[in-house]
């Protein structure tokens, strides 16, 4: 058992299923567990194989460079990126000289090369009608889940059998009535009612954290459906959705499934399980999905299904702004290392993120920060996550110019636009680009002819969302599996101030949303994370939501009404709301039942015994072990669906009692 082989530590071949995995892993448990004799060296051994070879990309990761990511992650990282540097291609369309090769064989016919691009084959127009639609949004043509999923195409609704319905629920939420300047729209309300049901392809989420970001304060200040009345626009199907108002805050955040529509476990995209972790997709034309709030209920398409604890929550909550610094440097100015890069706003998180990564990549960064008074701390700050210069950005040029000396980056990051940009075009060698993520300005860099005829300088626009929608959920994924590897590593740090909704007032509030551009009295400026929850909470919650759902519909599966249904004469009584007060801690399941199947007995379902059993999983301590780990609970609801217990309202109570909070 000393191999350091994953396959071998679990029996398995290289080429094993999921299910295959799993079943080695049980087989391994029943004999090497330490509550069955085994020792706790080898037994960690082969929870850490399992760990890596239960998760596709790890087991990718471990395949490929047969490390089991735990280390080296900083020197996988640079190469990939140097792999994908040496292997670009420059990007174009048709060879004009191929094309006139190809028209001069078509027999030498006269007017050949001119009538060529006329006459498509029917594989050929199809390919260019597709090519022509993409960011267009969708054409012509629907599925059944975009008409029930969207409002768009009239009031076609899912038939009941797919809702779940809610106890009463409240949540503290930062809303608007209006739209406007965030700081003075905003506001904190302590009992935001939530939805009397899940409609068909929801989830309800419990939210740990989310980030302040421009695109949340844009989306607050205005209605961006009056871009569908202008071109280019107005020339597609991609439209930006309507908010209707009054409206819950937040476009980015992290959050834990608590509830589902009965249909989402079961969908072919987008399914997602009670606590799963997920991450909002960046979309850029639909609604705020509203996470500025402890709970919210948002579409599964609008999610993103990540391993739990990938990285820190804060982490997390930036996420977007991790991707973002990820996507600058991999997809513009061909960087190698050696080259120069630089980027203003580099103190907030996504220039936080540029700084390491260039320094992972041997690139030089040249940063800029507001001149004030914090300075000089924000200046020590990059310079020990890596920074090679850390300059003053203000609007004296020359000062600007001699302070850069002999240094021309070949690319310019840019979150300010306007005069900021423009001075930072100045700095580049010829042919640089200059790539705009954010424009907190409020108006584009404009770059002068000599710098665009003579030095062909480019100006570029970067979208996050747009590269998710073009590049597909599963590439933005791993994206983030890369980056939490990287993080995981501790090669990958974000400086935030966290702003618990517990502790918010007005002024408060005012204070978390301008302090990415205004530093407290001696301190930094920084994006603010707004604590919403925590894990514990949210098993807590899901918990007691599960008690309230069955004493209102049963152990079974629920009937499809809504609050206003009668309630069963046994259940009269109005069941009390989810709140954070629960009753007295339960003893351990193994000290209240012997063995697995005393438990289904006392939950009225011994139909089950005889599948625990066969599974060899009748000791509780095994069970309790199982639940334990960071995504125990998640493991063992998948284990009871494997071993045939389809009714979720069974799964859900059985993994309760095991935990000990029913």
């Amino acid at each position: 058992m000393e191999s350091r082989d994953l396959y071998a530590l679990l029996g398995v071949s290289r080429t094993a299923t999921s299910d295959e995995i799993r079943n080695a892993y049980r087989d391994c448990a029943m004999q090497h567990h330490p509550d069955r004799g085994g020792e706790a060296k080898v037994w960690a051994s082969i929870q850490h194989a399992y760990d890596t070879l239960s998760e596709p990309q790890r087991r990718a990761t471990y395949d490929r460079t047969k490390q089991d990511g735990s280390a080296g992650a900083e020197k996988q990282f640079g190469q990939s990126f140097a792999d994908k540097s040496e292997g670009s291609a420059k990007k174009g369309g048709l060879s004009i000289v191929q094309q006139i090769a190809e028209a001069k064989q078509e027999g030498g016919k006269a007017g050949a090369l001119a009538t060529a691009g006329y006459d498509l084959s029917h594989a050929q127009g199809f390919d260019a009608w597709v090519r022509n639609q993409k960011g267009l949004g969708k054409h012509n043509f629907y599925n059944a889940e975009d008409l029930l999923r969207s409002g768009k195409y009239g009031n076609i609704e899912a038939t009941g059998t797919t809702s779940q319905p809610l106890p009463p629920l409240s949540a503290s939420a930062i809303r608007f009535d209006a739209h406007g300047p965030a700081e003075e729209v905003l506001y904190v309300e302590r009992e935001c009612a939530m939805p009397e049901k899940l409609g068909h392809g929801e989830v309800l989420v419990h939210m740990l954290a989310a980030c302040v970001t421009d695109e949340d304060l844009l989306r607050v200040q205005t209605p961006l459906t009056v871009l569908n009345n202008f071109p280019p626009f107005n020339r597609t199907n991609n439209k930006w959705e309507e908010v209707p108002l009054p409206a819950t805050a937040g476009v980015e955040g992290v959050g834990i499934v608590i509830a589902t529509a009965k249909n989402v476990p079961l969908l072919k995209e987008h399914a997602l399980e009670v606590k799963d972790w997920v991450v909002v997709r960046p979309e850029a034309r639909r609604k705020p999905v509203g996470c500025w709030s402890t709970m919210c209920v948002v579409d599964s398409s609008m999610l993103v299904k990540v391993p739990a604890h990938l990285m820190p929550v804060s982490h997390l909550a930036c996420s977007r702004s991790l991707c973002t610094a990820y996507r600058l440097l991999e997809d513009f100015g061909g960087l190698r290392p050696g080259d120069t890069i630089i980027q203003n706003a580099a103190d907030l998180p996504v220039g936080q993120a540029v700084v390491q990564l260039c320094h992972m990549l041997k690139i030089r960064s040249i940063n800029l920060v507001p001149d004030d008074a914090s300075f000089d701390k924000v200046k020590a700050q990059l310079v020990e996550l890596g920074a090679s210069h850390v300059l003053r950005d203000n609007g004296r040029l020359g000062e600007f110019v001699e302070a850069l000396g002999q240094m021309m980056p070949r690319l310019a990051i840019d979150a300010l636009g306007g005069e900021a940009g423009k001075r930072m075009s100045v700095a580049l060698r010829p042919g640089g680009q200059l790539v705009m993520y954010s424009l907190q300005s409020g108006s584009v860099p404009v770059i002068t002819p000599s710098l665009l005829m003579y030095q062909q300088i480019s100006l570029h626009g970067f979208s996050l969302p747009q590269w998710v929608d073009e590049n597909g959920v599963d590439a933005y994924r791993e994206m983030l599996d890369t980056i939490g590897e990287l993080v995981k590593a501790g090669s990958l740090q974000l400086a935030t101030r966290d702003v618990h909704i517990s502790s918010l007032d007005g002024a408060k509030l005012a204070e978390a949303l301008s302090a990415h551009r205004v530093p407290l009295p001696g301190g930094v400026r920084a994006r603010s994370v707004l604590v919403l929850g925590d894990e514990a909470t949210a098993s807590e919650v899901y918990f007691e939501l599960q008690a309230n759902i069955r004493a209102l519909y049963g152990a079974d599966e629920p009937a499809a009404a809504g609050h206003g249904a009668a309630a069963p004469a046994a259940t009269a009584a109005a069941p009390r709301p989810v709140a954070a007060s629960l009753s007295a801690q339960r003893p351990r399941a193994s000290e209240r039942w012997a063995d697995a199947a005393a438990m289904l007995a006392d939950l009225s379902l011994s139909q089950y015994a005889s599948a625990f059993e066969e599974e060899e999983m009748t000791s509780m301590e095994l069970l309790e072990d199982i639940v334990s780990r960071g995504d125990g609970e998640k493991e063992l609801m998948d284990a009871l669906k494997e071993m045939g217990i389809k009714k979720m309202g069974h799964r859900q109570a059985i993994v309760g009692a095991v935990v000990g909070k029913l």
